[in-house]
């Protein structure tokens, strides 16, 4: 596979939500509070939602059908177990780098998710930016965009918690509120 192609992005794209997907849920059930915890699942939720996006593009390719809108795609209705989809295609011939077996995942803290988590937002924004500014199909540019967008507001969420937790070493401000609807 050519992954320079549409389909070769939207692959490879897949295996990085897939296993954004699982990361965050394993950083939820590991996280030190219950506010850590929800805003880890509710990243897991959004990656599910970008694997919609770009399987149901990537069958809508391959089935000759052409791009559709980001929001139809998002909508589409199959059946899909995030933390163990059945992808098309091949898996891309070399790791991301957030996520090469050589590269242990420390959970030990959040600490330690958040930064990790970054990493993976940037390499995913990065695929989506790169890919957008190629694209000569506006629905394609759009999906993209849309992408990028979505993983800039991952990375600013996770910078914002990792600046928040290192200075006060609490998921709460001083008024025991949270500062994110995570």
């Amino acid at each position: 596979m050519d992954w320079n192609t549409p389909l070769g992005i939207l692959r490879r794209g897949m295996s990085l939500e897939r296993d954004g997907y699982r990361f965050y849920t394993q950083a939820a059930d590991r996280a030190s509070s219950e506010r850590g915890r929800r805003m880890f699942l509710d990243l897991a939720a959004q990656e599910v939602d970008h694997l919609r996006l770009l399987l149901a593009e990537y069958r809508a390719l391959e089935e000759g059908r052409g791009w559709m809108p980001y929001k139809e795609a998002m909508a589409t209705d199959f059946p899909l177990d995030p933390a163990n989809p059945d992808l098309p295609g091949e898996e891309p011939p070399e790791p991301l780098p957030v996520f090469t077996p050589d590269r242990e995942v420390s959970l030990e803290g959040d600490v330690a998710a958040l930064e990790f988590g970054l990493e993976t937002e940037r390499i995913s924004r990065e695929l989506y930016a790169k890919a957008a500014a190629e694209a000569e199909d506006p629905l394609a540019k759009e999906a993209y965009e849309f992408l990028t967008r979505q993983e800039e507001e991952h990375y600013r969420l996770l910078q914002n918690t990792l600046d928040y937790l290192t200075q006060n070493q609490t998921w709460w401000d001083s008024e025991e509120l949270p500062f994110f609807t995570g």
